[in-house]
């Protein structure tokens, strides 16, 4: 097994296995991105058994999209290994009709956590940000809850070098897009809200400062 899935299928990455039905993370965009939306907005709603506002399933998404940009880098970094290529145009997706997206990856220079968040989850956000209405700040604290989520899961699959990931994660807060996004006392609590609680019977987040107030 690949060190990273047994990590979690978060952390899982598929080796050059790119065929039919696998799309380039550059082709999020359009329809395609419309219809991820709209995927995730059915399956909320018959778990609610109520309306979803489309930004809600947009923001929702995102949250799981990020997560597999930056979960195989953290994971990397927690085993001591050289973390995969993660990019818009060499890593590849396919839909699926629930649980975490599969991606696989191409050989070729290794992207860094810094990279992953502006080269990919930046472009991403500004797409979904633009075609449902989604601010900026939220899908930011979004990449932000999605890289500290992937620490806990590193934590809770006893990574041996879990503290490595910890620190690229704490180093993210300080600068770059995810400056302001969060704080850690103990644990990570993020200064915006992914939109959860507006689901019907949704709550909150355990790292969304509405939950902290």
């Amino acid at each position: 097994m690949d060190p990273l899935a047994a990590l979690g299928p978060y952390f899982a990455v598929e080796r050059e296995v790119v065929g039919e039905g696998w799309l380039a993370l550059d082709g999020l965009r359009d329809d395609v991105l419309a219809e991820r939306v709209a995927h995730a907005r059915d399956a909320l709603a018959e778990r609610a058994r109520a309306d979803v506002e489309d930004r809600v399933a947009a923001s929702i998404m995102s949250l799981g999209l990020f997560a597999r940009a930056v979960s195989p880098v953290l994971g990397s970094l927690a085993l001591g290994e050289m973390p995969p290529r993660i990019d818009l145009f060499s890593t590849h997706w396919r839909p699926v009709d629930s649980g975490p997206w599969p991606i696989a990856v191409q050989p070729g220079q290794p992207r860094t956590l810094d990279e992953v968040i502006t080269g990919v989850i930046g472009p991403l956000a500004e797409r979904i940000g633009a075609d449902f209405s989604v601010s900026r700040t939220i899908l930011d604290g979004n990449a932000a809850s999605a890289v500290f989520g992937a620490v806990t899961m590193l934590r809770r699959a006893g990574a041996d070098r879990e503290g490595r990931a910890l620190a690229a994660a704490l180093n993210l807060l300080g600068r770059g897009p995810l400056r302001g996004t969060g704080a850690v006392d103990g644990v990570f609590t993020r200064t915006s809200c992914c939109l959860y609680y507006r689901l019907p019977g949704g709550g909150y987040c355990g790292d969304c400062v509405l939950a902290a107030r």
